[in-house]
């Protein structure tokens, strides 16, 4: 593979390794910092799996007819990274997105390609536009372009048997590829946000993805974005998409409409790569910061004392903002996320992680005689009607 430049935009820094475990809490806790100048940093399938997968029951498909939304792409985010992965639950999960979310696309995240393979198939066999999101946290650039090429030339495998395939080239990597802000890995990257000058970071950025295209183009041939964060001033000229983040917050929220009517100043399809809200009174002045609420580094993990699981708060959130995206004419959007499985809902508060997680449905805990781990079974929440109501 051709080298990438990375003395371009690369600062040294101590070299990260590429061999990550998966994180001990739900994705967004590693995302904490979406909309905020400072990052808050945060601590195969045998046949009896297919008959112990539950699901709620099919009521429609991805291709039924035109949608209620004016969005082009709808759906929602899939994280692979999990403890536990199996091919009966990942498909009946997919196809909840698709037959009763009424879903036409999934965002589809993670650090392993067979994973991120394995469901794309499911998702492509249920009509779904497939959408990769590729990451290696804490990997340098040349680790970083090396795993999206890989991702390119599997996703251009897939496209070649006539699915629908787009390709991120990764998420918010000021924050989670070394080298473009100090620090030794993302926690550290992360506390550095506030402190660093915008103007240098988002050169250097530009320059890392002005390479990343220059590698991956000749390897996909269909859309590529990027999974950019607010702080992130991506040159969007040369990418087919404009993919961003967005979480509103009681911080954003006076001037969260004219942020997103701005999105359209690029003169490209604008995709909300991620959006959602946790399940408590007061999630939604939170946006992406709503994981905050539990002290992780406890054990177990205890959600802070006197919060009240509320699950129309995040049913209201989603709702609201679909209706600012669509007004805005945007051209897709993605919640954040459609399941979690490390993060049960307990009936004590203090043990609810779920109460503080952003799934669509939740998962119960392990001495559940219908924990995940042993059934694949989940359970759709308020938001989960929301959505496939407006996506219907």
């Amino acid at each position: 593979m051709p080298a990438h430049r990375a003395d371009a935009y690369v600062r040294p820094v101590q070299p990260a390794s590429t061999s990550h475990p998966l994180p001990a809490i739900g994705r967004r806790a590693l995302l904490g910092g979406t909309a905020a100048a400072v990052f808050l940093a945060a601590a195969g399938c045998s046949s009896d799996d297919e008959d112990r997968a539950t699901a709620p029951s099919s009521t429609g498909r991805a291709d039924d007819g035109p949608s209620n939304s004016s969005l082009r792409w709808r759906g929602v985010n899939l994280d692979t990274d999990r403890d536990l992965w199996r091919h009966a639950y990942v498909r009946r999960e997919i196809e909840a997105i698709a037959d009763d979310l009424h879903c036409n696309g999934v965002f589809l995240l993670g650090h392993e390609l067979g994973r991120l393979t394995e469901a794309a198939a499911l998702a492509a066999d249920k009509g779904l536009h497939v959408w990769f999101e590729p990451r290696q946290f804490d990997a340098d650039a040349d680790a970083t372009i090396d795993f999206v090429s890989v991702v390119a030339e599997a996703a251009e495998e897939l496209r070649a048997d006539g699915a629908a395939v787009s390709l991120s080239l990764g998420v918010e990597l000021t924050i989670f590829m070394s080298g473009l802000l100090p620090g030794a890995d993302w926690s550290e990257r992360g506390a550095a946000l506030g402190t660093t000058d915008p103007a240098t970071y988002n050169a250097d950025l530009n320059a890392f993805l002005a390479d990343a295209l220059a590698q991956v183009r000749p390897l996909f041939g269909s859309d590529i974005t990027y999974s950019s964060g607010p702080w992130e001033q991506v040159d969007w000229s040369d990418f087919d998409v404009v993919g961003v983040d967005m979480y509103r917050n009681a911080d954003n929220a006076a001037t969260f409409v004219d942020d997103v009517r701005a999105l359209r100043d690029h003169g490209k399809p604008v995709v909300i790569t991620e959006f959602g809200c946790c399940t408590f009174r007061g999630a939604e002045d939170l946006g992406g910061d709503g994981f905050n609420v539990v002290d992780w580094a406890a054990r177990p993990p205890l959600v802070q004392e006197g919060l009240v699981r509320d699950e129309q708060v995040q049913a209201r959130y989603i709702d609201e903002l679909l209706d600012v995206f669509e007004a805005e004419r945007l051209d897709g959007a993605f919640v954040y996320d459609f399941i979690e499985p490390g993060n049960p809902y307990d009936p004590d508060p203090r043990h609810d992680l779920d109460m503080a997680g952003f799934g669509l449905v939740k998962v119960l805990p392990e001495d559940d005689e219908k924990a995940y781990a042993a059934t694949g079974h989940f359970e759709p929440k308020a938001a989960f009607h929301t959505l496939g109501r407006r996506f219907a």
